[in-house]
């Protein structure tokens, strides 16, 4: 199977996108600042490429069922269709009351260190189980 160019852009995006979002939290924790045109800059990216990705991915019939592996493979595709767009809507959420506490000169990050700790988390096993859908899918 041919692996679409845009799926190989939006895979390594998701990985910069990573990076950025790791970036924007540890600089506001060690600099109690909250960078909020990286931050905000990267909500918008995810809105316009990775967003439409998923929706494009959803009407078109490359990751239909019948082109899939397994059931295994429909399994890990729903979790990480509903898991991703779960994780995008708190990414927003985290952001904006970050931004909110960073403007009242409150450490966001560092008082609510679990809570940043069980996103991060999070985020990263949205971010594998795309990787992993995939190599499932393309390889």
């Amino acid at each position: 199977m041919t692996i679409p160019p845009f799926s190989i852009f939006a895979l390594f995006a998701e990985f910069c996108v990573t990076g950025i979002i790791f970036y924007v939290i540890w600089t506001a924790i060690s600099n109690v600042r909250f960078n909020r045109k990286l931050a905000f800059g990267v909500l918008a990216y995810e809105v316009v490429f990775n967003i439409s990705y998923m929706v494009m991915k959803s009407f078109g019939e490359s990751s239909t069922p019948s082109t899939m592996k397994s059931s295994g493979d429909v399994a890990l595709a729903i979790f990480h269709g509903i898991f991703s767009l779960f994780m995008f809507v708190t990414l927003i959420l985290f952001f904006l009351v970050a931004d909110r506490h960073y403007a009242k000169g409150e450490n966001f990050f560092v008082h609510h260190h679990r809570l940043t700790s069980v996103f991060l988390y999070a985020w990263g096993i949205s971010v594998f189980s795309g990787a992993l859908f995939f190599v499932r899918l393309y390889m």
